[in-house]
């Protein structure tokens, strides 16, 4: 994400396809999921992870959605 954003923010709309790629495929952005750890070795959900996905996948989803509307200017 990183390397997408400095593109993006260079007006490189590579920026764009490197942002898009990140969705497809296993172990892509799509599966993300946030607020895990370890306690002691032993899998556990951090507090509030389910607020924080749900945030998540709503920006996620808006990234997603402006990139393919820039993409389709640029075609």
């Amino acid at each position: 994400m990183r390397k997408a954003r400095t593109l993006l923010v260079n007006a490189d709309y590579r920026g764009i396809e490197y942002l898009l790629s990140a969705y497809g495929g296993m172990g892509s952005l799509n599966d993300l999921v946030l607020g895990q750890e370890s306690v002691d070795g032993v899998f556990a959900w951090k507090p509030g992870y389910v607020e924080l996905n749900e945030a998540f996948d709503l920006l996620r989803g808006q990234a997603a959605t402006l990139a393919n509307a820039i993409r389709r200017t640029q075609d």
